[in-house]
């Protein structure tokens, strides 16, 4: 994601760079051939041009709030994922119960202490979490999860999670097997067992969001026809002007298409936004986020550093 206030113009360029270039050869073409030729044909009036683009104006700001909605979407997705993630794990350190059920309950400095301290399962739960959103990171991205999950949930885990198609799926699958062990041996009782399970259907309900996202593009009608729309008005567009301004033609009319190859361009890059480039949602800041908070409240260690934005684009 491009935080920066600036847009770093070098890497826009590159990708219109071309068309600008070759339009406007194309652009003073016409005009030569217009003013030195003396091919007065070439003119063509301007009312049916700007009709064309005032349609085409409306049809590129339709296609762009579409493509804007999608990428907000994922945004507040993760941000949510973010928000159940800490109530996950507040929720498993907090809810579980350390003592057995029957051991007699004491009033001890000592087994105070030891009632506050979170449990071992608690802490593997609040892991098991991080990887789970390290996990649907890569998952939405393409990447290959298992060289992270390793080094938080083991070998063991990992090759078991092999055999799962769905890898986050798999962990969330893993974490309530563990939360249902937890209250038949007793310690947690039905409502804090639905509390957690309610957090865990919501985290589900966020992957199976950002899945739609991820599997469903805009309709490819919106992919064709504006590249052709754009074309065609920067093909027409010299034509419409060179009767009023000749030899000045290719400037005003490279200026214009930049214009509308711009917005073309903007709807192309926001619409899919779990791609892993710079116009993308910030998934491995807002994973490195959560891990970072999640090991801090349940005191594990090795807590890794905050990702900060590189030149202006944090991934």
């Amino acid at each position: 994601m491009i935080v920066t206030d600036r847009l770093p113009l070098r890497r826009v360029w590159p990708a219109v760079s071309r068309r600008l270039g070759l339009l406007f050869l194309f652009d003073l073409t016409v005009a030569v051939l217009y003013v030195k030729g003396g091919l007065t044909a070439l003119a063509l009036p301007s009312l049916p041009l700007g009709m064309m683009g005032a349609g085409l104006s409306v049809f590129l700001a339709f296609r762009n709030n579409s493509a804007y909605d999608r990428w907000w979407e994922a945004r507040t997705l993760w941000g949510a994922l973010v928000n159940e993630s800490r109530t996950f794990g507040r929720q498993v350190l907090t809810l579980v119960d350390a003592r057995h059920p029957d051991m007699p309950q004491a009033h001890s400095r000592v087994a105070e202490a030891a009632r506050e301290a979170a449990p071992h399962d608690a802490i593997d739960l609040v892991e098991w979490q991080i990887a789970y959103v390290h996990a649907l990171r890569c998952h939405l991205r393409a990447q290959n999860p298992f060289p992270e999950l390793e080094a938080m949930v083991g070998a063991p885990v990992v090759a078991w999670l092999r055999t799962q198609r769905n890898v986050p799926l798999g962990l969330l699958m893993h974490a309530g097997r563990r939360i249902r062990v937890l209250f038949d041996e007793g310690r947690l009782d039905s409502y804090r067992l639905v509390q957690l399970d309610s957090t865990l259907s919501r985290l589900c309900d966020v992957q199976g969001a950002c899945e739609r996202i991820k599997n469903t593009p805009l309709p490819r009608q919106y992919e064709f026809f504006p590249r052709v729309f754009v074309l065609a008005y920067c093909l027409l567009l010299p034509f419409g002007l060179v009767s009023g301004m000749g030899l000045a033609t290719p400037l005003a009319s490279t200026l214009a298409s930049f214009l509308v190859i711009a917005l073309e361009s903007i709807g192309r890059d926001i619409e899919a936004p779990f791609e892993n480039t710079v116009h993308d949602t910030p998934m491995t800041q807002l994973s490195r986020t959560i891990e970072i908070n999640l090991r801090e409240t349940s005191g594990l260690r090795n807590t890794p550093a905050e990702v900060h934005p590189v030149d202006g684009f944090v991934y």
